[in-house]
This record gives C-alpha cells, structure tokens and sequence, in this order.
C-alpha cells in the first residue's frame, strides 16, 4: 500500500536476489587475509570472485567477505515473488551478480516479469545456478537466513 499512495514518479526497487549486503569495511577483508597493506591490496579479491566462505564452528556456512563486504552465505531469492512484487507498483528488481550464470538468472527472473515463465518453474531451473542455499525470510518478516514455503516455492520442490 505504501507502494501505490507514494509519490508519483518515485521507482521502488526491491533487492531481488543474491547474496544480502550486511556490512561494509574501509578495509578489503582479502587483501588483510593476504597481509597485504590497504593501499597495495594487488586485487587480490580476484581470486576469489564469489568472495570467502566463513563458516561456524559447525562447520555451516554462515557469512562471506567479499572484497570490503561482508555478505551473507545464502542467496536471498525471490524470484517467486515476482508477480506480487509488479502488482505492488515494484518497477525494478535489484538482481546481485555472482562470478557465474548471472547472464542465465536475469532471463529466468526477466521471462518470470514478462509472464513468458511460470514462477515455479524458474525457480526449478533456478536452482542450480544458486551457489549456496535459498532464503527468503526478510521478505516474509521472519529471520533472513530461513526459506519461507510459499505457493510457487512448494510447486517448484514437488
């Protein structure tokens, strides 16, 4: 409803899929793990394109440093939210690249906008382009890192 009474002309944006922005730093994370001085980092980062796994001392994943970012280690994705998104006035929906298929998601997510793909049946395809598990609880007001089973998500796993 905000959406739709706010002012005219005003985009929203949503933040539709990849790894959530958590924090950021004024300095690079790999280039510290290297030892190496801020102002000599030698793009280190482009070792690791997807960024550096930290995991809890259960062994799961839990957050990423990527660069100056600290992200999370699984991939908000609501690409089954789509629809609901465009009829709540959304104009754009941020997709996050990642160091592989990111071509591939923005046509799932795109043919999903077009109405040219069933949202369950991106989700499917989806899937394994997806580096780490699906989550989408921020969106559904439950805690980030949980994947809330919606409609299209319990199509897409049947």
């Amino acid at each position: 409803a905000l959406i739709q009474d706010g002012p005219q002309n005003l985009q929203t944006e949503v933040f539709a899929y990849g790894r959530m922005p958590l924090a950021f730093s004024a300095r690079c994370f790999t280039a510290r793990q290297r030892n190496l001085p801020k102002d000599d980092c030698q793009f280190s980062c482009m070792d690791h394109p997807d960024g550096l796994m930290l995991k809890t001392r259960e062994s799961e994943d839990f957050l990423v440093l990527n660069g100056i970012q600290t992200q999370s280690a699984r991939v908000h994705n609501l690409i089954d939210e789509l629809p609901r998104m465009q009829s709540m006035g959304v104009a754009v929906a941020r997709i996050s690249p990642q160091a592989q298929h990111t071509h591939e998601i923005l046509a799932l997510f795109d043919a999903v906008r077009r109405g040219t793909l069933a949202p369950h049946d991106a989700r499917a395809q989806l899937q394994p382009l997806v580096p780490d598990q699906s989550c989408n609880g921020y969106w559904h007001g439950q805690p980030g890192l949980d994947l809330v089973e919606t409609q299209a998500l319990a199509l897409a796993t049947a």
